[in-house]
Parts: structure tokens; sequence; C-alpha cells
């Protein structure tokens, strides 16, 4: 993985402990995290799980947050380490790190997705669902200019399924699926 992104992941890490009241070095008692949880669930927080693609990004006020990252792939990176810059590649990004992650709703449920853009690139969510071999829009955001902060994008289905969400302007590396339950 990149070295910037094993960065960015360590510090959401060490931000996500703060969050929680967890004492990096461990020397936060269980009980008090445990109250921490509770505190969490008490608020209906949804747990969110980073195995491979499949995360669940709403939290219990139905905000999903998916803002905008730059990664950068490396000629020779696999092999050596190193290399010269090949591609600049774009991707969806969720607030556990997980990119172009599953999301996980609940139908006839308001969900607002917040999205921030820190890359150098416009950007613009679009959500679709394919039925009978015809794609149509659900929902799209407006244009998320670079340096953009918190674009919001209010959504609702009543269709249970699968929903497919993309960057209108990179479709073939920002893109992701939304679970949609009764």
């Amino acid at each position: 993985m990149l070295q910037k992104l094993s960065i960015f992941n360590g510090i959401l890490l060490v931000v996500s402990a703060i969050f929680l009241g967890v004492n990096v070095e461990g020397s936060t008692s269980t009980s008090e995290a445990t109250n921490e949880t509770d505190s969490l669930t008490d608020n209906k927080t949804m747990s969110s799980s980073k195995t491979s693609n499949d995360t669940s990004a709403a939290s219990g006020n139905n905000t999903i947050i998916l803002n905008t990252a730059e990664v950068r792939e490396e000629e020779g990176e696999q092999e050596t380490g190193g290399g010269e810059v090949k591609e600049e590649m774009y991707r969806w990004v969720d607030s556990t790190g997980a990119e172009n992650p599953d999301l996980n709703v609940t139908s006839n449920t308001e969900y607002t997705i917040k999205i921030s853009n820190p890359t150098d690139e416009e950007h613009q969510l679009i959500i679709d669902s394919k039925a009978d071999g015809k794609t149509s829009q659900v929902a799209k955001s407006k244009e998320i200019k670079p340096a953009s902060k918190n674009v919001e994008l209010n959504f609702k289905t009543d269709q249970i399924g699968q929903l497919g969400y993309h960057c209108k302007y990179h479709p073939d590396m920002m893109n992701g699926t939304i679970n949609v339950i009764q």
C-alpha cells in the first residue's frame, strides 16, 4: 500500500482512539471504554466493520461521510518500493479509511451524505439503479469543487437491493455499492 495511505490510516486510528476516549498506550480502563461504547450505542451509531470493501458508514443521525481521496500509484512500487509517479487515481473514502466502501442503508430512511474534497479535481457523486438492463439516476450531488468541505447530498430510496454510486468524472476509479435493506 502507498506510504501516504498508511500514514493516513495511522492518523485515522489515533483520531478514532481519541474520539472513543481510549489512550493509544492503553491506559484507559475497560469499563471506561465500555461506557464510551455504550454511549455510542445509545446514540444509535451503527458499527463500521472494515472487512475488505464491506463497510457500514451511516451513523445514528443517518449521516454518511464519504470523502474524495487522491491515491498515487508508483512504478515499480511492488518490486522495489520506489519509483516514479505513474498515475493519479481517485477514490471515495469513508470515515474508517476504506476505499470505495459498500454502504449499508435502510429503505425509506432519509440519509445525508457529507463529502469533502481535498483533491485538486472536481467530483460529483451520482447514485443510480440498474434494472432490466437500464440504468436510472436515483440522486446526485452538486459539483464538488476542489478544497470543498461538507458538501451535502440528501438521499432516500424505497428500493430494496443494491444501488451503485460513482463519480461523474472518474466512474472507473470512484465507485461502489449501496446495500438497501428493509
